[in-house]
């Protein structure tokens, strides 16, 4: 087991699941249904890593992640995006050998959520692989809204991830009321839906509230390579190759990382950041789960406010 950290903010990893969508929303409230348009003759980019959370609002955002593909025929041009007064919800699913088809069913306004309803069919398996994508536009009046995925079958694999190092790993340390998974990704392999390689920083700290403050009780860093496989109801990890300690600590992690080592090294390398994303995650995860802090604590620390 890592050394257990009580208060070392240098030490803290960037965090993948800052923007990931929650999974309930007040049954009270009413709901309006939302018109969206289906974006054509997209693809996304294979030297990107599948993004966690749907919303993108920026151009700049969209084409760092997808690319055109423009075909023969009236219907070959790329839909036309206007950020300016649109965003999208897109939904991307790791490569695999297996047709596959992403449907919109319906987009739903509910108090600050949107619940965007599709619906993944497979079929036969394929000669080729493909990674299958879903984009849609929205008006932007509701950029501002939460979005809620409404699906029986996981999409990615940060679930299963975050499964892990809370059962596997967060259950090591002391015990606190709410274990906060953190994970920084370096490089994703998704080639091999039965093993998909995930390098990155991964994180778990467990935390106790009191008042209006999260205050660390135990948490630890554990960089490595998670092997990830896709199932028909989702994910999950079956092994996970973990940077040793001590002497030991260089070697391994340059062994595990491989040519991946450097862009290990510079996830460490922005203090200021990795704060930001830590506050931003566990603000996230406070308003996933109902929880009325403001603050977050390390041990001997001053209380530092949460990222709205």
């Amino acid at each position: 087991m890592k050394k257990i950290l009580f208060a070392f903010t240098m030490l803290l990893a960037m965090v993948a699941c800052t923007n990931k969508p929650v999974t309930a929303v007040e049954n009270n409230e009413e709901s309006n249904e939302v018109a969206f348009e289906v974006a054509k003759n997209y693809f996304f980019k294979n030297d990107q890593v599948i993004p966690e959370y749907p919303k993108i609002t920026t151009e700049e955002e969209f084409n760092k992640l997808f690319g055109m593909a423009t075909t023969m025929g009236k219907d070959g041009k790329p839909t036309a995006i206007d950020f300016t007064k649109q965003f999208v919800l897109a939904i991307v699913l790791p490569v695999t050998d297996f047709a596959t088809e992403i449907n919109p069913v319906k987009v739903e306004e509910k108090g600050d959520s949107l619940l965007y309803t599709y619906d993944v069919k497979t079929g036969e398996k394929l000669s080729f692989t493909i990674q299958p994508v879903s984009i849609i536009i929205l008006d932007k009046q509701y950029e501002n809204k939460r979005v809620v995925l409404v699906n029986e079958r996981e999409t990615t694999y940060f679930p299963a991830i975050d499964r892990y190092l809370t059962d596997s790993i967060g259950s090591q340390y002391g015990k606190g009321e709410h274990c906060v998974p953190i994970h920084s990704i370096v490089r994703v392999d998704e080639r091999h839906s039965e093993d998909i390689l995930v390098w990155g920083d991964f994180w778990v700290f467990n935390y106790n509230q009191s008042g209006d403050t999260l205050k660390c009780v135990s948490g630890g860093s554990h960089p490595g390579l998670m092997h990830i496989r896709q199932t028909e109801k989702g994910f999950e990890v079956t092994a996970f190759d973990q940077v040793e300690d001590g002497s030991r600590y260089l070697p391994t992690a340059k062994k595990i990382f491989g040519d991946k080592f450097d862009a290990f090294k510079a996830i460490n390398s922005d203090e200021k950041a990795r704060e930001r994303l830590r506050a931003e995650g566990l603000a996230t995860y406070a308003k996933k789960n109902g929880l009325a802090v403001a603050l977050y604590q390390d041990y001997g620390w001053p209380a530092k406010k949460l990222e709205k």
